[in-house]
């Protein structure tokens, strides 16, 4: 009797082992898909972002090609250039029509020290450009040089006054 007693609890007790496998498998496998979906929105995220910046940049070197090689650089051309354009990505897809975040920005500086047009696109705060390029003049409005440091990921002293200041 005693054998049969010992049958039928390792019995119960091999049942119970084989439920709680299955119980903890399809837990484990929930998890696993939620972080696999997690892991998986976050990367589709980022490659929109990258895509963003690849395609946007090359607008923005498109513009700098054409400023460049004109023979009428002036404010007033760069300008009109750069409102004739619109970017081709927003928000990791494509920017849709009339859209205002699809238009690039324009900052028009004349004040004695820096005489520039600064065009690009995403916003960092009013008045300045995420990504962006400068062209720049001197006192008589004569065209100097095209900066393109930012587009190129080198930081201008000015760019690193301004960031010290917001932080």
């Amino acid at each position: 009797m005693n054998k049969k007693n010992l049958f039928i609890a390792s019995l119960t007790a091999n049942v119970a082992l084989i439920v709680i496998i299955f119980l903890v498998k399809k837990d484990a496998t929930a998890q696993a898909q939620e972080f696999v979906k997690k892991t998986q929105e976050t990367a589709k995220y980022q490659i929109g972002q990258v895509n963003d910046n690849v395609q946007n940049n090359n607008l923005l070197w498109t513009l700098i090609d054409s400023t460049w090689k004109s023979p009428d650089k002036s404010k007033a051309f760069v300008k009109k250039l750069a409102d004739n354009q619109k970017v081709p990505r927003c928000n990791g897809k494509n920017c849709a029509g009339t859209e205002d975040e699809s238009r690039l920005r324009t900052v028009i500086s004349s004040n004695a020290q820096d005489r520039s047009i600064k065009v690009g696109w995403g916003s960092k705060g009013k008045d300045n450009i995420k990504y962006s390029f400068k062209v720049i003049y001197d006192q008589k409005d004569k065209f100097v040089t095209i900066d393109a440091s930012d587009l190129l990921g080198k930081s201008t002293p000015e760019a690193e006054e301004a960031e010290e200041a917001t932080e």
